[in-house]
């Protein structure tokens, strides 16, 4: 069959509309599809990019955050007790013997208890709230439990604070001395400046032997004179007893005679005899004192990197 000019201009071309739509599904529309591929990977990876260079542009602030937290964590730790002083409490036996020199009292005996983990809670007034479900009765605005809120916030705040825990250790110690040296013994370990405690204090006698002195007086005892204390030993010579006069009146604060006659003659110890029983003006106190410490935390290496997975 032979075609016409016109027929064979009409072949041609669906011929070459063919070869070009061939073409197309065969190399250019998959060369399409991977190049939107490509696209969307190279516009993943540019976010990946971007986002590890501002993780990598946060490592030096990140490194100074680190090192001030570092800081400060150790600065506040600084009150407690070391660990080490905890362990072998050897400097703080020494600090309360201290203390007890200088206030006069006499340390009978000494415990320690073993440390343990405790929580340190906070000191606030918890009201008993007795008022709460009639309050909410007839509280349709919510105004009365506002109000009450104002009120008790301080203690509503701490109430939902988180407790943090720390080492607690104990210390039984029993001290004898006069009512003005105990309490200035109680007050030089009060202002301490680390983290200790004073939890509890038992006096033996309360009245420091003036109720057994009563006692005796009202049953018509016989009441021998008082026993003076044992005088200290004077300065080797008159040279040194004048020093150690002119430092006294130095140090010693302004006070007229007759306040520290009184001053002395209360803390001094004094004793008498009532038919031959002692009666003085000392007692025992059992202290028991709490020590805190805490885990300091250790100094962190910035620059380590980690090995890849």
């Amino acid at each position: 069959m032979k075609l016409n000019f016109r027929e064979k201009i009409i072949l041609g071309c669906f011929l070459a509309i063919a070869i070009l739509l061939g073409a197309f599904l065969g190399l250019v529309k998959p060369k399409t599809k991977q190049l939107k591929e490509n696209q969307e990977r190279l516009e993943q990876l540019q976010s990946e990019k971007e986002e590890i260079e501002n993780k990598i542009n946060q490592i030096g602030p990140l490194k100074t955050k680190i090192n001030e937290i570092f800081s400060d964590t150790n600065k506040l730790a600084e009150i407690f007790i070391p660990n080490d002083e905890v362990d072998t409490p050897v400097e703080l036996d020494e600090m309360l013997q201290k203390y007890a020199d200088e206030n006069d009292v006499r340390i009978a005996s000494l415990e320690v208890g073993t440390p343990s983990v405790t929580e340190l809670k906070y000191y606030y007034y918890s009201a008993d709230d007795y008022a709460a479900q009639y309050r909410e009765t007839v509280d349709l605005g919510g105004q009365l439990q506002a109000e009450y809120n104002e009120d008790n916030k301080e203690a509503l705040s701490l109430k939902d604070r988180e407790v943090e825990s720390l080492l607690e250790t104990k210390y039984g110690v029993k001290v004898v001395g006069t009512k003005e040296n105990i309490f200035k013994y109680l007050e030089a370990i009060k202002d301490y400046d680390q983290a200790m405690n004073i939890r509890s204090v038992q006096i033996s006698d309360y009245t420091f032997g003036e109720a057994a002195l009563e006692q005796a007086r009202q049953a018509g005892a016989q009441i021998a004179e008082a026993i003076a204390p044992p005088a200290e030993e004077a300065p080797a010579d008159e040279a040194a007893a004048e020093e150690t006069e002119a430092e006294a009146e130095t140090e010693a604060p302004a006070e007229t005679e007759e306040e520290t006659a009184a001053a002395e003659e209360a803390s001094a110890p004094t004793a008498v005899v009532v038919d031959g029983k002692t009666i003085t003006n000392e007692s025992d106190c059992q202290i028991v004192i709490s020590v805190y410490s805490v885990f300091t935390m250790p100094e962190p290496n910035v620059d380590y990197i980690p090995a890849a997975n």
